[in-house]
């Protein structure tokens, strides 16, 4: 018997209180909804973070010619989010009149901002309110979105937010 269960044994037939690194209370395995919910929350919240963070000057920029540029980058994952979303509600979306709804929208960091923040937060209550096995390849697919943006801000010689130091 190691020390640390003899002191645990201990501690209990005497009634003290252990600290609470020796407490050991058996934990209840995620299920597969909390994990979708998490993971769906952390992956969208870093790509916000980068769209608030990336310099609104570079937002044009682009990796290729053929390449997105910043703001069609993350904007693209807006459209997901909203995609995603009417899928969850089971209401219908037009990709490309989406698509083309971006055109005549400034190029701002204000307004890509403003504009994931509003899909997220709605994107969020969907996928509270019933994740489904769908959100899967929404997940993958989103995430291959911020893969693309932490390149594009390592090829900018600029440290992506979530690998500064803290």
């Amino acid at each position: 018997m190691s020390r640390t269960t003899v002191a645990i044994a201990l501690a209990a037939w005497a009634g003290i209180a252990l600290p609470s690194a020796l407490q050991t209370a058996p934990q209840t395995p995620p299920t597969f909804e909390s994990t979708v919910i998490n993971t769906w929350k952390s992956l969208h919240n870093k790509i916000l973070t980068m769209a608030k963070d990336f310099p609104e000057d570079k937002y044009g920029w682009k990796p290729h010619p053929d390449s997105r540029a910043m703001v069609d980058e993350f904007r693209h994952v807006t459209i997901g989010l909203e995609m995603s979303t009417a899928q969850l509600k089971g209401t219908p979306f037009d990709y490309n009149a989406r698509i083309k709804a971006d055109d005549p929208k400034p190029k701002t960091r204000a307004s890509v901002v403003a504009e994931m923040d509003a899909a997220l937060a709605a994107s969020v209550a969907a996928v509270e309110a019933g994740p489904k096995p769908s959100l899967v390849f929404w997940i993958d697919h989103q995430a291959e979105h911020y893969g693309k943006l932490v390149s594009n801000y390592r090829m900018n010689g600029i440290v992506p937010p979530i690998s500064r130091p803290r």
